[in-house]
């Protein structure tokens, strides 16, 4: 216990409060949040719905705890969740089989760090005894987007081999399939499967070894993207600053107030608006964004708003402008 107490001084940098969210220190500019069920975040480069973990890149310096191959470890090592007073230490239980279920700890567990007493991070505690290991952290922040792999099959395990249980988007394989081995390595339990098909490089092949019929037979598959439509992802993408504004008075403006449309038989039509107009005031009040330019119009029946417009479209013929910008100003009524 003393060594994960001393393990939480020397990692304490790397475990973070984010935005009101238990937050862990990937690299020097990512951060895993797990997120609470209660808050969500605005911005961040993409949430996972497998592990339930925003991905926010950080215009700051982060200090990540060192990472271990928790795959390594065995039954009889000790592992802890730091904490400042009191760690919450065991061992783990087992490594999940696929990306459905998560890895287990045989202990009493919380959000946080979990460590070695080494201080090596193995992955992130969860409640009810669960974790996400390194390995699937590291996917994790390979990518901007939500990405698993996936060949349209799965597996199953039966008197201790692993067969081919269901074909859904490929013709390379067939129900009761023996896998023998994947690119070259025989596979040892259905996780080792399960995880090189999980982890494998988006458009990648996969070469497979396999047992049909007592007859050995060689297969390849190309990984494309697990289907995640089913959990309606939220759109990470920072939504575009709006950039024009129309009014039920038939204007149409653009962010710098100048009018990009005028619709006809409009109540602006028949006041005089044109297409390039540039809204200065109105009822005396100086313009500065067309939010400000809605809020006014939406409060009131009767406008005086003072346009600049260009001397080339001034109805009263050729103007001299050489004396100036050939811009002019002047009034126009606008009525609802």
């Amino acid at each position: 216990m003393e060594d994960f107490i001393t393990c939480f001084e020397k990692n304490k940098a790397s475990i973070l409060n984010y935005e009101g969210m238990n937050a862990f220190a990937l690299s020097e500019n990512l951060l895993a949040v797990v997120k609470s069920p209660s808050k969500k975040l605005n911005k961040y480069v993409k949430y996972d719905p497998f592990l339930n973990l925003y991905l926010v890149r950080t215009d700051f310096s982060l200090i990540p705890a060192k990472m271990t191959d928790e795959q390594n470890l065995t039954r009889n090592d000790w592992v802890g969740i730091l904490d400042a007073n009191t760690p919450f230490i065991g061992h783990l239980k087992y490594l999940a089989q696929n990306i459905d279920e998560k890895d287990q700890l045989d202990f009493k567990t919380k959000i946080g760090q979990l460590n070695t007493p080494c201080c090596n991070m193995v992955g992130i505690s969860l409640n009810n005894g669960a974790f996400i290991g390194n390995r699937y952290l590291k996917h994790f922040m390979k990518y901007n987007d939500v990405y698993w792999g996936d060949i349209g099959a799965d597996f199953e395990v039966r008197d201790d081999k692993i067969y081919v249980s269901n074909v859904r988007k490929t013709g390379q394989f067939l129900v009761n399939d023996e896998i023998i081995s994947v690119d070259g390595e025989k596979i040892k339990n259905i996780r080792e499967l399960n995880e090189k098909v999980l982890f494998a490089d988006r458009g990648s092949t996969l070469y497979f070894s396999i047992l049909r019929d007592n007859q050995d037979v060689n297969v390849s598959a190309v990984v494309f993207n697990k289907d995640l439509s089913k959990f309606n992802l939220p759109n990470s993408k920072p939504k575009p600053k709006i950039s024009s504004f129309r009014s039920n008075l038939g204007l149409s403006v653009n962010s710098n107030l100048v009018i990009t449309k005028v619709e006809t038989n409009s109540k602006a039509d028949s006041a005089g608006f044109l297409v390039g107009d540039k809204i200065l005031r109105v009822n005396n009040q100086i313009i500065n964004d067309f939010k400000q330019l809605q809020n006014i119009l939406a409060q009131g029946n009767d406008f005086n708003v003072l346009v600049q417009r260009s001397s080339k479209k001034l109805p009263v013929g050729k103007l001299d402008s050489s004396q100036g910008d050939g811009q002019f100003q002047f009034f126009i009524r606008l009525v609802k």
